[in-house]
């Protein structure tokens, strides 16, 4: 039992009047500054103010006035010429910006809701130029996937950027419709690197835009920004402010859970079925069918999940009101209260870069433990190691003794010593340590008596004199006693090591090589942490997404006795296991022994 409770940020709300200080004032490059509408934003929580937002008081806040729903609504202002963050880089100079960036992200193989409603007022577009009033980018590479313009001519138009372009745009809300209205907007995303993707886009309940195939490039996190971006403003004639209030931003995973304003496709909103059991699921249904629900259930929840609050609400009130979906049956119904466990990823916890969904500790933490022990490509290998032969028994068999190549500065060796035995063309050698998988417990990570155990089984075959195969498959087992703050299962990983060797004749020899380091293949780390003023536990799988593989090419040519040229390309793909990151390096190298 873990003694200590963690505390979490659940994409709570966070109005400005908790912020100590003026929030314009913060640097917003280095502090997340959160903001939620008390209306709440389903999945998506907070969101936290773009890091290039000017810093003034009335270019974004959260008020009442101009709603579509509930009590709040966000409002940006632009105002030519005052919008300058501190952003350096080359569109600052000419950009003007006023945003709120989603703090939950998604991925390719993500099927996601996404609603808000959009208030233009007086609204003013501008020649030479389209601002974009929303868009799907992702966090690291910077891929405009989605894209929502007011082009001038036209009127907004859903532009996707990184594969059609300006000339694959579509119209959703024409020019005529766009000012002084609310138009509530709906998009599905199945988000995919490959032909089964799907966009679509629903305005004031007519469907729009359906586009298929790819729709991401990588695996890169994709964030949602909303508010006023305008770029190139140098290229403006006619740059004017402009005012846009935004409402029941709200993400989720169906369609009856965002939509509050128009029906679901093929006869969404449809009431649950009257089973007078009363599972969880019914009351869930029950409060995603009544658009105010939602709204009531997002502004105050009591602390209560969503079938709680749908049980409370129809016994208290809805069945006196008459509404449909639930029977008197369901409220003599047990509800299964157990608050779930709260499950991520790795990859998740680690990319994520704007807006955590987790406190500073968790959050670095576990990019701390994971650069050493999960995103690393050289965790460990018995290449690394002088083996040799310590006792023979025979020309074939023989106690085999292994030190690690790498020597600190006063010549000590921190890594464990290998030991095992060769059988005629087969080798078996074990190394252990006091880590899990070279971290030592630190920080949040305070697991206790941890050790790693490394057996690689060597295998080396001759097809000739001159051609020889080496392969070894490497495993590792860590295991640790619980901490006071994390619990640590069994961790498994794997390796592969080849290489492959000809010497041509005395002056060239040909080396390839087929790494896969070594990689978790299973393990997870979990911690209690506090929802709702409740212990809750949040379990991290630690296998990562990708997985590096090393191609090497290696030819080294003697040019005297004591003299060679080498030659040598490598190709590295998910370099440390980061899916989709790559790499690529050619090297030519004079060697001269005296």
């Amino acid at each position: 039992m873990l003694k200590k409770i963690l505390g979490i940020i659940m994409l709570g709300l966070i109005p400005f009047s908790v912020m100590a200080g003026n929030w314009w004032d913060r640097d917003f490059q280095k502090e997340n500054v959160h903001l939620g509408s008390a209306d709440g934003s389903g999945t998506w929580g907070s969101f936290i103010v773009h890091g290039c937002n000017p810093h003034n008081p009335w270019h974004l806040g959260v008020g009442g006035g101009v709603v579509r729903a509930g009590a709040q609504s966000f409002r940006f202002e632009n105002r030519p010429g005052q919008m300058r963050g501190d952003c350096d880089y080359h569109l600052a100079e000419f950009g003007e910006r006023t945003e709120l960036v989603s703090v939950a992200p998604d991925r390719p193989g993500n099927d996601v809701w996404y609603a808000w409603s959009v208030y233009h007022k007086d609204f003013k577009f501008i020649s030479n130029g389209a601002p974009t009033h929303g868009q799907f980018k992702t966090v690291g590479s910077g891929h405009q996937y989605l894209m929502f313009r007011m082009d001038e001519s036209r009127g907004m138009v859903a532009d996707f950027y990184a594969f059609e372009g300006w000339a694959g745009s579509q119209v959703v809300i024409p020019k005529s419709q766009v000012s002084n209205k609310w138009n509530d907007i709906r998009v599905h995303a199945k988000w995919s690197t490959g032909t089964d993707g799907l966009i679509q886009i629903w305005v004031n309940g007519v469907l729009k835009v359906t586009r298929r195939g790819r729709n991401a490039i990588d695996n890169d996190a994709i964030l949602f920004r909303f508010g006023i971006y305008k770029s190139d403003t140098h290229q403006v004639s006619n740059n004017v402010a402009q005012v846009v209030y935004y409402d029941e931003v709200i993400r989720g995973g169906s369609c009856e859970s965002v939509s509050q304003f128009m029906a679901c496709p093929g006869g969404g909103n449809n009431p649950p079925d009257d089973n007078g059991g009363g599972k969880n699921a019914d009351f869930s249904k029950y409060v995603d069918m009544w658009g105010d629900l939602i709204a009531s259930y997002n502004k105050n929840n009591q602390g209560l999940s969503k079938a709680e609050w749908g049980k409370w609400h129809y016994c208290s009130y809805g069945k006196k009101e008459g509404r449909t979906g639930l029977t008197p049956a369901h409220c003599s119904a047990t509800l299964n209260t157990a608050t779930p466990d709260i499950n991520t990823t790795v990859d998740e916890v680690e990319a994520g870069t704007r807006g955590d969904r987790f406190t500073d500790e968790i959050t670095s933490g576990v990019r701390r433990f994971s650069r050493v022990a999960i995103f690393n490509g050289s965790i460990f290998s018995f290449k690394d190691y002088h083996t040799f032969k310590a006792y023979e028994v025979n020309d074939k068999q023989g106690l085999m003794l292994g030190f690690s190549k790498q020597q600190n500065t006063d010549g000590t060796i921190d890594d464990p010593i290998g030991i095992g035995w060769l059988f005629d063309n087969v080798a078996l050698m074990v190394a252990q340590d006091n880590s899990m998988l070279g971290y030592k417990a630190n920080g949040i990570f305070d697991f206790k008596d941890p050790s790693t155990t490394y057996v690689d089984i060597g295998h080396r075959k001759k097809f000739a004199d001159n051609i020889t195969l080496f392969t070894d498959l490497i495993y590792a087992y860590g295991r640790s006693s619980d901490g006071e703050l994390v619990q640590l299962s069994n961790i498994h990983a794997l390796g592969f090591e080849s290489k492959l060797e000809y010497a041509a004749n005395d002056a060239n020899t040909f080396v390839f090589r087929f790494d896969l380091p070594l990689h978790i293949e299973n393990g997870s780390s979990r911690f209690i942490v506090s929802q709702f003023g409740q212990p809750v536990p949040l379990n991290i799988d630690l296998v990562p997404d990708g997985r590096e593989m090393q191609l090497n090419f290696m030819h080294s040519y003697r040019v005297t006795k004591t003299s060679n040229i080498t030659t040598e390309l490598t190709y590295i793909n998910d370099v440390d296991h980061r899916k989709g990151a790559n790499d690529y390096s050619a090297m030519i190298k004079y060697n001269i022994h005296f």
